[in-house]
């Protein structure tokens, strides 16, 4: 490049440890991470119009698990923007016209973080600003004395772009997101798909890194733990490697680290950072359950511990077909005063059980498979008992569920007559998450889709829910995120728990009732 000069007597000091080592070595180009080979493209068929297909093989060891889409995940302070920010930059130093991309949700924040950890590393290698390498920062590319690049990408979800169109005119070779907890699936996928830049003469393969704190977002399902806890199954060319903050090699940060750390005292917050566990999440004040404290109300195993398949269960249901049908089991201790949320049922439109019939046998198949002797209760949003203008008179969602289910399991129905206000509701259950009248509320860790809601589901300046809609990239439909699964909560505490349901609703208007509670009902099993 015109003005700038290869530098002279660099010496690189760079000695990872053995965490960052394992990714680093996952990371580098043209290398099989299995034996050490070289990648080559190999024919594995023919398309639809008969041009040949290849796939990335290793000539050695001949694996095609070839990792491409790679997650450093784990605690913070445990090197991995540090590790990323060093591959991108020994790469384009060794590479003449490579182009590399950073990425993070908005420009701003990769600015104020990953990109200040790369300018770290030019400068802890010897590189000169004006002389080896130049920052345009108007456009956000740092360019080298030999024509490669790194250029800062923004991967915040636009409602008027939700393809991503503004990275289509763009061609990468290899990249890093840091922070992808904080952006979106489709945004991944999307650059993912423009890393195609001079590959043959680098890389072989396209390689994108990925970083992150422990979350509790699509990254966790993908790579990390299923909904129910176990090992994630990676896909061919996918990789994980977790990162404690004892995985970084500079000792002297790790004591100074963890001493701050250690001041911490919410425990899931310590747990997150200090550890990388990925099981405990954080209390958001700004949510619409601002007293749900994953510490307190999350448990592991809960169902094998509190489930008694002789008595009854209460199913609560939302039948919004998008992003999913939605279901929370129940069971409840009167005595001790326990809600046990056991598990979460979703009818999923790629199993094509996002309607009525097919979430009915869903749930007829589970419960019979599991032998449940106890009986059952619906329940749920009462507009669910609403005829449907594509269904004859009579015929509602309630009424499929119970002709799914009688004859096969003991079930009754008991609606709310009205949906009460949510205002008043979302300050009664946070009255119970806070421990209302000595109630406690227990819910099995693998309820995943219900946890995100009541992490992240937002609450409106008049108190209410959040609804608000996003756009599925793939079907341009728009639907609320967040809320289905919080529903079906909602309505079960109140009313089956509407004694002190009547209570909290006394209490505010000062007048004192009592109630019998509603699952006295399920005596008669």
């Amino acid at each position: 490049m015109a003005g700038l000069v290869a530098p002279k007597n660099i010496v690189i000091n760079f000695s990872p440890s053995a965490r960052q080592y394992e990714l680093w070595k996952l990371l580098q180009p043209n290398y099989c991470p299995h034996c050490g080979g070289n990648i080559i493209q190999v024919p594995t068929g023919i398309d639809r119009d008969g041009n040949p297909i290849y796939k990335p093989q290793c000539a050695k060891c001949g694996s095609f698990d070839l990792p491409q889409l790679i997650l450093g995940g784990g605690a913070a302070g445990g090197g991995k923007s540090y590790l990323g920010s060093c591959w991108i930059v020994s790469n384009c130093m060794r590479f003449p016209d490579l182009r590399a991309v950073i990425a993070r949700k908005t420009i701003k924040s990769l600015k104020g973080s990953t990109f200040k950890t790369m300018k770290g590393v030019l400068r802890e290698w010897g590189l000169k600003e004006y002389v080896n390498y130049k920052i345009n920062n108007l456009e956000g590319i740092l360019t080298f004395w030999n024509g490669s690049e790194v250029t800062l990408a923004e991967l915040e979800d636009q409602p008027s772009d939700p393809d991503f169109q503004r990275l289509g005119s763009n061609e990468w070779t290899i990249g890093m997101v840091d922070e992808a907890s904080e952006v979106s699936e489709r945004a991944i996928e999307v650059l993912f798909s423009r890393l195609r830049y001079n590959l043959v003469n680098t890389f072989k393969i396209p390689r994108l890194l990925m970083t992150t704190n422990p979350c509790v977002t699509w990254i966790r399902d993908r790579f990390v733990q299923d909904k129910d806890g176990n090992p994630a199954v990676l896909k061919e060319g996918e990789a994980y490697v977790p990162f404690s903050v004892f995985d970084n090699p500079n000792k002297d940060f790790v004591a100074t680290y963890r001493a701050a750390l250690d001041k911490i005292t919410d425990r899931a917050t310590k747990e997150r950072l200090l550890y990388g566990n990925w099981d405990f999440v954080d209390t958001n004040d700004a949510a619409a359950y601002w007293k749900f404290n994953g510490d307190k109300h999350l448990v592991f195993g809960l169902k094998e511990k509190a489930y008694d398949p002789l008595k009854p269960l209460i199913l609560s249901m939302d039948f919004n077909v998008m992003p999913c049908m939605s279901c929370l089991a129940f069971q409840v201790d009167y005595e001790k005063k326990r809600v046990y949320v056991l598990e979460e049922i979703l009818g999923t439109p790629d199993k094509k059980e996002n309607n009525t019939p097919q979430f009915a046998q869903k749930i007829k198949r589970k419960y019979l498979n599991e032998q449940h002797n106890g009986g059952l209760f619906l329940t749920g949003d009462p507009a669910g008992a609403a005829r449907s203008t594509q269904t004859e008179e009579g015929v509602n969602n309630y009424t499929i569920m119970l002709s799914a289910l009688k004859g096969y399991l003991n079930v009754s129905l008991k609606l709310l007559k009205k949906q009460p206000s949510q205002k008043g509701r979302l300050e009664y259950v946070n009255s119970l998450f806070d421990g209302f009248e000595g109630w406690s509320i227990l819910i099995d860790m693998r309820c995943r889709r219900f946890t995100e809601d009541l992490i992240y589901q937002k609450k409106n300046e008049d108190g209410t829910k959040s609804k608000a809609k996003v756009t599925d990239p793939k079907l341009k439909v728009k639907y609320e995120r967040y809320g289905h699964l919080s529903d079906c909560f909602d309505y079960f505490l109140c009313l089956f728990l509407n004694e002190p349901w009547s209570k909290f609703n006394s209490k505010s208007s000062g007048v004192t009732t009592t109630n019998r509670p509603v699952y006295e009902g399920f005596s008669e099993y």
